[in-house]
């Protein structure tokens, strides 16, 4: 195969560069990980991304120039979404953010944010806002809308954020978007994580009650990575000339025919089984860790995410240091709260990258009991040896990505699905 001698050649030419290429594959096949940023890109995807069309370049600095394929994504983007308006033409999820912020405020306005979230990409004198924070109540862990509305009748913030990183639950979008309404405020709701369960609409889509919204193509999506703005029509255009006004005018055609083919696969039959998945896995990964007797926040969870709250002894970022060593990766934050003096150290877990590769939800709960297990051990050398013995078998055959998750899997088979991983991580098609 072509690949196979390219990789051969690459060996040859560039050992130090084959090397790192090895450490990052070899450590994706041998630990799991259930930070919610992690998961593979589907092979038809990565197969595109790494397609001739890749010399392809797109010279256009106006939206009024769409390529055939941009077109093609925009109009797949705004159907799976049900949005009025796409722009897809940015790298990441915080150039994205960068965009949306520098479009819609004005150095100095106050910006009503769930958590904080988007300030912390605020950098540089005319990003200089005023962040005020609404978050879940510090002692039952509630969404209070009372509060939330009283904040924004004081505020008279010129942007309402809700991005729910660290929130399990669906919330009444309709009455966040009232408290918009009322204090004449654009409303901006990242989808994050929870893309992919909107899209194959397993939980209730925000898009119709924003006036923007956020997500990336990979993650939940299984696409390549980019910054996507969804957004009503009303600010198409303002949006469109911050996009060229910052620099992010296009992508290659090889991003936009990726995103085009992820956004077609999420509509299949398999994307839907596989979103049912993630959440019959992220209710077995928090009933297995409730079953070890460690603290689970929101329980039950209502989409991807499970929240462990972590004892105050406990340092939540050396813990996920020793399971790393284990094998298992986790994301160790603070969960904010309404009262700026209390927050709670968590461990963010998501079931999206073990769904991806085929675990089920007696996999999930024995993840679950073990990293609970270890969470009360002394957390010493054995017991990072026990969680590695438990990881090291249940990912021994695991795929990055699982043939079953892929449109019309039968036509694909499985001895051919594996070469076609191998060769995409190890070759440029």
């Amino acid at each position: 195969m072509v690949n196979q001698k390219l990789f051969k050649q690459l060996q040859k030419f560039d050992p130090d560069l084959c090397e790192l290429l090895k450490i990052s594959f070899d450590r994706q096949v041998s630990s799991l990980s259930l930070i919610p940023t992690d998961s593979a890109a589907s092979p038809l995807s990565q197969y595109l991304k790494g397609s001739a069309l890749g010399n392809d370049f797109i010279g256009h600095h106006s939206f009024e120039h769409y390529s055939r394929i941009e077109k093609l994504a925009v109009k797949r983007a705004c159907e799976l979404f049900q949005a009025e308006h796409a722009i897809l033409r940015i790298g990441n999820h915080v150039a994205a953010s960068r965009v949306v912020l520098l479009a819609l405020a004005k150095k100095g306005d106050k910006i009503l944010s769930f958590n904080l979230r988007k300030s912390e990409h605020c950098t540089g004198e005319q990003m200089q806002y005023d962040f005020i924070n609404f978050a879940v109540e510090p002692h039952n862990f509630k969404l209070n809308f009372d509060k939330v509305r009283y904040l924004a009748l004081k505020n008279k913030p010129v942007l309402i954020i809700y991005s729910p990183v660290n929130y399990p639950h669906n919330i009444d979008y309709k009455k966040l978007r009232s408290i918009a309404d009322e204090v004449k405020a654009n409303l901006w709701i990242d989808l994050g994580q929870n893309s992919g369960l909107i899209a194959a609409k397993k939980i209730k889509s925000p898009v119709p009650y924003a006036d923007v919204a956020t997500f990336s193509a990979s993650d939940a999506l299984h696409g390549p990575q980019t910054g996507i703005i969804l957004a009503k029509n009303k600010l198409a255009d303002l949006l469109e000339k911050t996009v060229v006004d910052t620099g992010h005018v296009s992508l290659k055609k090889n991003v936009l025919a990726a995103l085009a083919i992820t956004f077609k696969e999420v509509t299949c039959v398999e994307y839907e089984d596989y979103s049912q998945q993630v959440l019959d896995n992220a209710r077995a990964l928090e009933n297995g860790l409730k079953k070890s007797g460690v603290e689970v926040i929101f329980s039950p969870t209502e989409n991807h995410l499970v929240l462990v709250k972590l004892p105050k002894n406990i340092d939540g970022a050396l813990t996920a240091q020793k399971l790393e060593q284990a094998g298992l990766l986790v994301k160790a934050e603070k969960l904010m709260t309404s009262d700026d003096k209390i927050s709670y150290p968590v461990l963010r877990l998501s079931s999206l990258d073990p769904t991806t590769r085929a675990l089920n939800e007696e996999d999930m709960f024995t993840v679950g009991l073990t990293l609970g297990e270890f969470l009360k051990s002394p957390q010493d050398s054995q017991s990072i040896k026990a969680v590695n013995l438990v990881i090291k078998e249940m990912v021994e055959n695991l795929p990055l990505f699982s043939e079953e998750w892929l449109p019309d899997a039968g036509i694909i088979q499985e001895r051919d699905a594996d070469l076609m991983m191998k060769s995409l991580i190890y070759g440029t098609i």
